[in-house]
């Protein structure tokens, strides 16, 4: 979860810089629901298990390309705008499918051991993850419609 706050920041951050920054709420919109979810995990798994985490850092996201730090935003031409919103788009969509990926294999395993409140808590966080999934999939073929228009993209913003 703390992979996944941090991946939505950082595409909010990407988006701002390539002057997108509809596209950028967005992501920092999920950036705080799953910041709401986390905090609720960790309560409920401290208030039912009387333990605390162990949580190893989320390790840092290589979303943003390291050459954007040399440039400013006035320096984005229409054809990165195009190339980084397919490409960050991408990445979404395969996020996404990777945390339901891993959820679905976590509820499997609290079923297994008979810990059935705690599999309904993560069963909630599949349906959330599969709800983002299907908006960013119906972004993803809106902009695979349109071939990615920046004048179409703006106008979304």
């Amino acid at each position: 979860m703390e992979e996944g706050i941090a991946f939505h920041k950082t595409l909010a951050q990407a988006y701002d810089f390539i002057g997108l920054c509809g596209f950028a709420k967005c992501h920092i919109y999920h950036w705080i629901e799953e910041t709401k979810g986390y905090e609720c995990l960790l309560h409920y798994y401290s208030t039912h298990y009387h333990k605390l985490l162990n949580i190893t850092p989320a390790a840092k996201t290589d979303i943003i390309p390291a050459t954007w730090y040399k440039y400013s935003t006035m320096d984005v031409d229409i054809n990165t705008k195009r190339q980084s919103t397919k490409d960050l788009m991408t990445k979404w969509i395969e996020w996404e499918k990777q945390t339901k990926t891993l959820y679905t294999q976590m509820y499997k395993e609290l079923c297994d051991l008979n810990e059935i409140a705690a599999a309904d808590k993560i069963k909630c966080y599949i349906l959330d993850v599969t709800d983002e999934l299907k908006h960013a999939e119906k972004k993803y073929i809106k902009l695979e419609s349109i071939d990615y228009s920046i004048n179409t993209i703006i106008s979304w913003q």
